[in-house]
């Protein structure tokens, strides 16, 4: 089962030509300075495509949860602090697991995250991007997908559910 918001979105940011996708970086980058500076701190911890990939990420989440008609307000450090909490919570088995050197299990990654399917379509929009597919380091993989699912929750997190009130 496929969302059309979140394919629909994926086509676009897909499609956008490298002025398009710079200009809406630096829009982006304007309107969720908290975020985006979350991302570009973690810059020397990925290679450059992989965290390339993240910021697409981002931006997609960003036209996903637009095409829901979804109004996401400021991204804060407290909001990405209860994602990244949350997240971390969930995940302390597989962590677990990943010190012993086991195999990611990535269905149950899946099944604990904080949006199943939201966090599936993101992966599956991670692993096209990067040209060679997830990283083969099992770590590097792990932490990829838990920043997917900390992106998630922060964005779950700044939905405003009431309309902006027009200023009188």
């Amino acid at each position: 089962m496929e969302t059309p918001l979140f394919s629909l979105a994926a086509a676009a940011v897909r499609q956008w030509p490298h002025e398009t996708y710079a200009d809406r970086l630096s829009v982006f980058l304007d309107d969720q300075p908290h975020l985006l500076g979350f991302l570009f701190n973690l810059s020397e911890d990925f290679e450059e495509e992989e965290h390339e990939a993240l910021l697409r990420t981002a931006l997609l989440l960003n036209e996903g949860f637009a095409h829901a008609q979804l109004n996401v307000g400021l991204i804060t450090e407290h909001h990405l602090q209860i994602a990244i909490d949350d997240v971390t919570a969930q995940l302390d088995d597989l962590t677990e697991l990943l010190e012993e050197d086991a195999e990611l299990d990535l269905d149950r990654m899946v099944r604990v995250a904080r949006s199943p399917f939201v966090f599936e379509e993101m992966r599956t929009f991670l692993h096209t991007e990067l040209q060679d597919g997830l990283p083969e380091d099992q770590v590097q993989r792990h932490n990829l997908l838990v920043l997917i699912d900390v992106l998630i929750g922060a964005f779950e997190e700044a939905v405003q559910l009431e309309p902006k009130k027009e200023i009188e």
